[in-house]
């Protein structure tokens, strides 16, 4: 046994807690200052003289607990142990590496990991970390990135003995960039998989994150009974989303375990249920609705992409009434109780793309000692993608106001208010609106909205 000493002395939090194989402990203090948790999950076959294979998962919610269940069946399947962090991810890149290689590093003393088997998963700004920790360390199986990924295209690429599998939600803002990222790196040999699922920024169904794990530790070397345990596992999540009428995840999912399995184990049943949704009516028809809305929605998105980079260098507000002609388009697609299910999928995504572009393009101006009118054009453009972004309407009213602008600042304070904000002082303390907060039009729309004002007050 490992560090016998340190381990007995180490583990004994975790053992007050009667951790029981095939149970989630939601919360395990990491060392004894009980300032960080994580969750776990061990393995039925748990046995602390062994060697398994290690899952550890970050999510941007830092629930490390949901994370874990998510990953439970994937668990059993391959027996492998599944650790949550209960940490925020939201700090800097730099400052949540630093507690990954602790939790890692800590952890591995604890429990009967498999050096040559550990896996880091993450969802959202988790998955920013567990990707960005992939290549920091020599340490790592692979990677699940679940709707997003820190990546430089060459990592991989120069390191394939990490294994990398992408997940998808077809509703999310990053489904473009993993999109992306999938037709980079299909050829290598790093790249394990990609998966698409129904839904946004939520987890993904089980099955796709036991499927995941698969990829990365079946090997050539993995004995063929346990390549038959995998495909029955897969094969029967696929035929669950085709009952589910998750037509489209069903088909990509059942045809991709040909190229995973068919040198390996009799595939006949694959076969069998791919033929079954090929030809299935409804199948087809979201398929042809799918490649109808494609074409129009990658143009939209390349749009969005050129005139982002022009009117921002330019400055050019002709163009916003463009920019919030199609916001509305999207959001009325979105809204639209209408049968075109795929058409309001494609309308989510360009949304939170636009979003994610502009938000992105914000940030890189603020890095260049923009002048007054480019923030001013990025700030009104923002509220335009994103009607709930607050601090630009504030921004707005600040800059219109500074830049001479009396009626902007008044019309965005107006929308600000509309948004439902309702930080009363804050609307005394914005910069540069020290002479039109003690007018008249400013406190009858404050007074509109929230119901007083600190001037004018009759």
């Amino acid at each position: 046994m490992r560090y016998i000493v340190l381990l007995l002395f180490v583990t004994l939090p975790a053992l007050s807690q009667d951790i029981v194989p095939g149970t989630i402990i939601s919360q395990i203090a990491l060392d004894d200052t009980k300032n960080e948790t994580y969750a776990l999950y061990l393995p039925r076959a748990y046995d602390e003289n062994g060697n398994y294979p290690v899952v550890f998962v970050f999510d941007e919610t830092n629930q490390g607990d949901r994370a874990v269940q998510q990953f439970t069946i994937g668990a059993e399947l391959t027996n492998s142990i599944i650790i949550g962090a209960n940490f925020a991810i939201k700090d800097s890149l730099q400052t949540g590496l630093k507690r990954t290689e602790k939790l890692i590093n800590t952890l591995y003393q604890r429990y009967a990991i498999d050096a040559t088997k550990i896996i880091l998963a993450g969802r959202g700004d988790g998955a920013l970390i567990a990707t960005a920790g992939a290549y920091k360390t020599q340490k790592i199986k692979g990677v699940i990135a679940i709707n997003d990924i820190y990546l430089d295209n060459t990592i991989f690429r120069k390191n394939s003995r990490i294994k990398l599998t992408l997940i998808s939600g077809d509703e999310n803002p990053n489904y473009y960039k993993l999109r992306a990222y999938q037709g980079v790196l299909r050829s290598s040999s790093s790249f394990a998989g990609y998966y698409e699922y129904n839904g946004g920024s939520d987890w993904p169904e089980a099955g796709f994150l036991s499927a995941a794990m698969v990829d990365i530790l079946m090997t050539r070397a993995t004995p063929v009974e346990d390549v038959q345990r995998y495909y029955e596992s897969d094969l029967a999540f696929g035929e669950l989303l085709y009952r589910q009428q998750k037509h489209l995840p069903a088909f990509s999912f059942v045809q991709d375990l040909k190229k995973q399995y068919k040198d390996r184990v009799e595939i006949d049943a694959q076969k069998k249920l791919l033929k079954t949704i090929r030809g299935n009516a409804t199948f087809k028809a979201k398929r042809s609705r799918r490649t109808s809305v494609k074409y129009a929605e990658i143009l939209l998105a390349e749009d969005f992409q050129y005139y982002l980079n022009e009117d921002a260098k330019n400055s050019y507000f002709d163009n916003l009434g463009w920019w919030n002609f199609q916001m509305n388009d999207l959001d009325a697609k979105i809204d639209s109780t209408a049968s075109n299910n795929q058409e309001r999928k494609a309308s989510i995504r360009l949304k939170g793309f636009a979003k994610t572009l502009v938000e992105d393009k914000y940030k890189e101006i603020l890095t260049k000692n923009p002048k007054i009118e480019q923030l001013l054009f990025m700030n009104v453009l923002r509220t335009l993608v994103d009607p709930n972004n607050q601090q630009a309407f504030v921004n707005a009213i600040s800059l219109s106001a500074k830049d001479g602008d009396v009626n902007a600042s008044l019309f965005y304070l107006e929308e600000l208010l509309k948004s439902g904000f309702k930080d009363y002082e804050l609307l005394y303390t914005i910069d540069g609106t020290t002479a039109l907060r003690i007018g008249e039009e400013w406190n009858a729309i404050v007074k509109a909205y929230l119901g007083k004002s600190k001037f004018f007050d009759d």
